[in-house]
């Protein structure tokens, strides 16, 4: 009996020894992944920064008139939080980030639609066209990437943040119409007042100033809304 009693104990001793060692492992685990999470966001913080700097001042900071570059500095206000710490901050600004990327690269396409020679009307005199293009790809584009990227590397602690009492309930309407329409068109009516004339900006002529302005922003609501759908909230105000 002796003997077994001191098997027993030598066998819970080994097991214990070893949830230990798993637990020691995970954590380091965790440590490793907040890292690597954490160099990312400085990362893509200092290339939507250095990318702002400089499109400003090879403009001589005319780009400052376009949606673009006010969406742009939404998007570098976000990714510069250290989000577990900024959990007020990060609900204001994220899902309009999100979405608002969704947005712009929708109703930048129906831009370019309306007027196809809009990146030269408005580019400084003497750049390359093949300058053109990539500034226009990289500007319209990667935000979206950006945010999908940080969306599947964060997408728990994020959803810790939006579980947090901290500013508005991510169960309630005016939270969930914030992040998905609310924030970033507040913004965008915000751009509108302050630059007067949003079809004058863009030099369109194919339509009347009215009817772009009206497709322009029903097709960024609508690209507002499936973003929101099929991005925000099954990951995050679905989230247990």
């Amino acid at each position: 009996l002796i003997v077994y009693i001191e098997q027993s104990l030598a066998s819970m001793d080994t097991d214990d020894k070893h949830a230990k060692f798993r637990q020691s492992q995970q954590q380091q685990q965790a440590g490793s992944n907040n890292t690597n999470f954490l160099l990312t966001r400085c990362l893509v913080f200092y290339v939507l920064l250095f990318s702002l700097l400089a499109d400003v001042y090879a403009s001589k900071a005319a780009v400052l008139d376009h949606l673009t570059l006010w969406s742009w500095i939404l998007h570098t206000l976000y990714f510069e939080l250290h989000v577990p710490s900024s959990p007020i901050r990060t609900k204001l600004l994220h899902g309009p980030s999100f979405t608002g990327a969704h947005a712009l690269c929708l109703m930048y396409i129906w831009t370019m639609i309306a007027n196809p020679n809009m990146e030269f009307d408005l580019a400084p005199p003497g750049r390359a066209a093949w300058l053109v293009y990539a500034r226009a790809f990289y500007m319209h584009f990667l935000p979206i990437l950006f945010h999908w990227v940080d969306l599947t590397q964060n997408q728990a602690t994020l959803a810790e943040i939006y579980d947090s009492p901290a500013l508005l309930a991510k169960g309630g309407y005016p939270f969930q119409f914030w992040a998905c329409v609310g924030g970033y068109f507040a913004m965008g009516l915000t751009w509108e007042a302050f630059n007067g004339d949003a079809a004058a900006t863009y030099n369109i002529e194919m339509m009347d100033d009215d009817t772009y302005v009206l497709v322009s922003k029903v097709l960024g609501v609508l690209a507002c809304l499936l973003s929101f759908l099929f991005g925000l909230r099954p990951r995050l105000f679905q989230a247990n």
